[in-house]
């Protein structure tokens, strides 16, 4: 898979999910997998649905993602997976302001995703996951690290606290 854009091209997307996209990293629950939870990395561009039209440009361009078009009057482009996601984040870093720490963090977790299936593993990958909630700003995540534990049943000790100094 290659991403055939010009440096402006790719200055111009990255512009564009800088302000009307997001670079995202979720957990997924899954009852089919072994450790019950899946880490989901996206890309998502967001437009209104009358400019729906910019994102299926931008999707044939890219040759990736899914179009879809909410209840909300909004259209989303949603790139999702590993392969994908990585090799369009590492192609736009140079090129990302806003999203910059989203897109370093994003190729961290998908280049640390583990093969094995080690319940440990897993969760601390799942800790750098909950990083997102803060970076975008989510209000709606419920699943996180502390409730992948709990499904898994590992005995986790709550983060120290920091000492103040006076």
């Amino acid at each position: 898979m290659t991403i055939n854009l010009t440096a402006l091209e790719l200055s111009y997307l990255a512009g564009f999910i800088d302000a009307d996209g997001s670079i995202n990293a979720q957990l997924i629950y899954r009852a089919d997998y072994i450790l019950k939870y899946q880490i989901r990395v996206s890309v998502t561009l967001y437009q209104l649905r009358k400019r729906r039209w910019f994102l299926i440009s931008m999707q044939k361009k890219l040759g990736l993602g899914t179009l879809r078009d909410r209840n909300d009057g909004m259209s989303e482009l949603n790139i999702i997976g590993a392969e994908p996601v990585q090799k369009l984040v590492k192609t736009l870093l140079p090129f990302l302001k806003i999203k910059h720490r989203q897109a370093i963090l994003v190729i961290s977790i998908i280049e640390r995703m583990p093969k094995d299936k080690e319940p440990l593993t897993f969760y601390k990958l799942c800790q750098e996951v909950d990083k997102f909630e803060e970076l975008n700003d989510s209000k709606k995540r419920k699943i996180t690290s502390v409730v992948v534990a709990e499904t898994l049943g590992l005995v986790i000790s709550p983060p120290p606290q920091s000492i103040s100094r006076r």
